[in-house]
């Protein structure tokens, strides 16, 4: 993590499915033209495999964004620049939402490529990606729940599985979805999708990939926990229904390509 909350004090407080391709300049992040070669779609044996050991497990005692991700009251975005270049990363603004990127990882934007709007961030590093998507969410919480159970069904619907299992952001869903190969042949599309809630927003990230196959942070997955610990939201005080996508923006300098 490379930064963690403010404390109360300093925050004033009391104690107590198009693509949008972007090409970025030397200040912001890569955004590659071509899709990103994540490869998610395994055989039976794989799936069994990351199906193992799965069971609900209760969040009463734990605080899913102890370590992140962050809402932007909670940190201090600037007093860390020197601490970012020594451990070669660069924050990058897309809207509302925040990245600190590694120089390793990818990123590109994906959305609806007639309107330019934005709707998630797909992060890529080796052979695993996570997408980002941001959500409003209601002040009295709920929404990771009713967004848990709507993807268990809508898996089930389709042929698949979806099974809850307690990871590093809490009580994470594993799905697993049916296709078919390039030559007719049964695989399964396998991810695992963390809903995390802050004051008015909602984050999913979708690990796919053979980060996707792993249990909790073991490698490579902990590169991609590491990396969602570190989100920034900065919602506005627009209204929004509850669940509605909130777009995101391609940063500035940066020439977006229809």
């Amino acid at each position: 993590m490379i930064f963690g909350r403010k404390s109360r004090r300093a925050r004033g407080e009391a104690d107590t499915d198009d693509e949008v391709d972007a090409t970025l300049d030397d200040r912001e992040a890569d955004l590659p033209d071509d899709d990103p070669d994540v490869d998610s779609d395994v055989d039976s044996d794989a799936v069994e495999a990351a199906g193992d050991g799965v069971e609900e497990h209760a969040e009463d005692d734990f605080d899913p964004r102890a370590d992140g991700p962050f809402d932007h009251e909670e940190v201090d975005l600037d007093s860390d620049e020197a601490e970012l270049a020594a451990l070669q990363v660069r924050r990058v603004a897309f809207g509302p939402l925040i990245v600190t990127q590694p120089h390793d990882l990818r990123l590109q934007l994906q959305g609806d490529q007639k309107t330019n709007a934005v709707y998630t961030l797909l992060a890529h590093h080796e052979n695993s990606g996570l997408e980002v998507a941001l959500f409003a969410a209601p002040r009295s919480g709920g929404l990771a729940q009713e967004l848990r159970e709507d993807i268990v069904e809508e898996a089930t619907q389709a042929g698949g599985s979806a099974e809850l299992a307690f990871g590093p952001f809490g009580t994470e869903v594993r799905r697993v979805l049916p296709l078919n190969g390039p030559e007719g042949e049964q695989l399964f599309h396998v991810s695992r999708i963390w809903l995390v809630e802050g004051p008015r927003w909602l984050l999913r990230g979708t690990l796919m990939g053979q980060a996707g196959l792993v249990e909790g942070e073991k490698p490579p997955a902990d590169f991609f926990v590491e990396f969602f610990r570190n989100l920034v939201v900065r919602r506005d005080d627009a209204p929004r229904s509850p669940g509605e996508i909130i777009q995101l923006a391609v940063p500035e300098g940066t020439i977006a390509r229809g």
